[in-house]
């Protein structure tokens, strides 16, 4: 199965990686399965949205529910033009899958008689060939492996803005030089940024992972995401240098409650 199909099937996890684990599974714990689903121009999001919830999310139900102890997912927020001219971001949709271990997420997938590929699966309005979205996973931790920044969040009006940065080293980085750089200089920095709640850093529990770390940070409100990275700030680069983040990278925007829970909810389909 080639990259980009894979990343069409993301969604409905029927491509999972069969590599060879970074961690012992026994080490891991939980662990929760993120896929960030990028509209492509001119997709309209509530179309998406009928067939995800009509027809695919019930389907994924039926093939990995033995092994899944909750299934979610977060409808983006719309970024403001600034925001995507300064940053990777992407519009659609997060969903978070979680397992009780890492054993369980690889178990779901051998000679699952519901899930033998896309052709089990009811396809997106234009087929899987020409879905209108791209979608890109990570496997983690449940919990992440570095907090920086951990305030109080409690309940408010509006939702919390969180972050959510995929992000990978340069070509010819090791992951040793890039997390030394992250961790001793550029999250101590962006640990400073004004209005900055909450803050951490997930190592992906597979070496094939395209990107092998989320970070993840909240914010009262997109004004106060704005106050911090627009315009972007001077960081102090890393050896390989380059510009804003450093790094390469996809992110979404999403609130901190998911807005459909196909374990324990009913939810009106648009």
């Amino acid at each position: 199965m080639t990259e980009q199909l894979s990343r069409r099937a993301a969604l409905a996890m029927a491509a999972a990686s069969t590599a060879a684990l970074a961690t012992p599974a026994w080490a891991v714990g939980a662990i929760k399965h993120y896929i960030l689903v990028d509209l492509k121009p001119g997709t309209d999001q509530l179309v998406l949205d009928r067939w995800y919830m009509t027809f695919h999310a019930p389907q994924v139900r039926r093939a990995f529910k033995a092994w899944q102890r909750n299934y979610v997912s977060f409808r983006s927020y719309l970024p403001p033009e600034e925001a995507r001219k300064a940053y990777p971001l992407q519009y659609g949709r997060m969903t978070e899958i979680q397992f009780d271990t890492l054993a369980d997420f690889q178990e779901s997938r051998p000679n699952n008689i519901y899930a033998g590929g896309l052709g089990s699966f009811t396809p997106p309005p234009g087929g899987w060939a020409n879905a209108g979205f791209e979608s890109t996973t990570a496997t983690l931790p449940v919990n992440p492996q570095q907090v920086f920044v951990a305030k109080d969040t409690p309940p408010k009006e509006t939702p919390y803005l969180r972050w959510i940065i995929f992000f990978r080293y340069p070509k010819g980085v090791t992951p040793e030089t890039g997390d030394a750089w992250y961790r001793d200089v550029h999250a101590k920095e962006v640990g400073k940024l004004p209005g900055l709640r909450r803050y951490a850093l997930y190592s992906a529990v597979s070496p094939a992972s395209t990107y092998p770390r989320v970070a993840e940070m909240w914010f009262d409100d997109y004004a106060a995401w704005k106050a911090a990275f627009l315009p972007t700030p001077k960081f102090t680069p890393p050896p390989w240098g380059g510009d804003g983040l450093h790094v390469e990278s996809i992110s979404m925007f999403i609130g901190e409650n998911p807005d459909v829970d196909f374990v324990n909810d009913k939810r009106s389909i648009p």
